[in-house]
């Protein structure tokens, strides 16, 4: 049996990068605020208007934990 020699490598240097990249691309315009309430708003509406089968399995996904319990939405 072949000894094993221990491999590491350290990323600290590439994470920087890999965040100044994204970061750059983002540029000021990124407003985390924003994006939330869209996103907030899209799962919203998409859970609306639900017909009684379909709100029947999004009471069960909720429920079971797989989709968040969203306060407000549309029922």
């Amino acid at each position: 049996m072949a000894n094993l020699v221990p491999f590491t490598i350290d990323l600290t240097a590439h994470e920087a990068t890999r965040l100044a990249a994204v970061l750059d691309a983002l540029s000021s315009h990124w407003d985390p605020m924003e994006i939330y309430t869209g996103e907030a708003e899209a799962h919203r509406m998409l859970y609306t208007h639900l017909d009684p089968d379909q709100q029947a399995a999004y009471d069960v996904l909720i429920a079971n934990g797989v989709l968040p319990n969203t306060p407000g939405a549309i029922r």
